[in-house]
């Protein structure tokens, strides 16, 4: 349990990033979807959940890496 409340302690804004990319990737499909052609995004809530939550994990680790530049 230590562990894992370090690894959160640690890594917290990656999954903040990550938790705001998928709620940020539904709201995308439950207002944006389109069920027709090939426009990998909107087809199905899974794809643009999981999409979501690699960019915003992926961009809030960008920003702590520059915060620790500095």
């Amino acid at each position: 349990m230590k562990d894992i409340l370090l690894f959160i302690r640690h890594n917290n804004r990656a999954l903040t990033g990550t938790i705001v990319g998928i709620v940020l990737g539904y709201i995308h499909w439950y207002y944006f979807a389109c069920y027709w052609g090939t426009y990998p995004l909107s087809a199905e809530c899974w794809i643009n959940c999981a999409y979501g939550g690699i960019i915003g994990g992926f961009v809030m680790c960008l920003l702590n890496e520059t915060k620790h530049i500095r």
